[in-house]
């Protein structure tokens, strides 16, 4: 019997990577305000590896990132309480990848499995984010920190 998508475990670089991007981002951050993520199987678990680094002060499972687009995406952020300062989306390609290349007008060809974007958005409140006020702080690979 084969597992469809959504069901899908994580891999084992997925296994390994994880850990790897989650120290890498608690090393810059400890607590963020918000995580986002998908409900499948793997981001569910990629997501664990996070919350075992960072304190999350709020956490939302959500079948509407699964294979959702960078509109769908955006239009979810923008929709972000303003009690929330920071926030982790943990979703799917190709909607991750577009998302910031529209925001960040930068050309990236792929945001490998558990690779990290910090994007700093210099506006007071989620709903008026757009690429005008968007800046690309990091962008980070698991192979870049093998």
């Amino acid at each position: 019997m084969t597992l469809g998508d959504f069901q899908r475990p994580l891999n084992r670089r997925g296994k390994s990577d994880g850990p790897l991007m989650a120290k890498y981002l608690s090393d810059k951050m400890n607590k963020i305000d918000y995580l986002h993520s998908s409900s499948s199987v793997r981001t569910f678990e990629t997501s664990k590896y996070f919350i075992n680094q960072i304190k999350f002060e709020k956490i939302k499972y959500d079948d509407s990132l699964y294979h959702v687009s960078s509109t769908s995406i955006l239009n979810l952020i923008k929709n972000y309480s303003e009690e929330y300062h920071s926030a982790v989306i943990i979703a799917h390609n190709p909607g991750l990848t577009n998302l910031i290349n529209q925001i960040t007008n930068i050309s990236l060809d792929n945001l490998p499995t558990t690779g990290l974007a910090e994007i700093d958005f210099s506006s007071y409140n989620w709903n008026n984010i757009s690429n005008e006020n968007s800046t690309l702080i990091d962008l980070k690979f698991p192979k870049q920190l093998k």
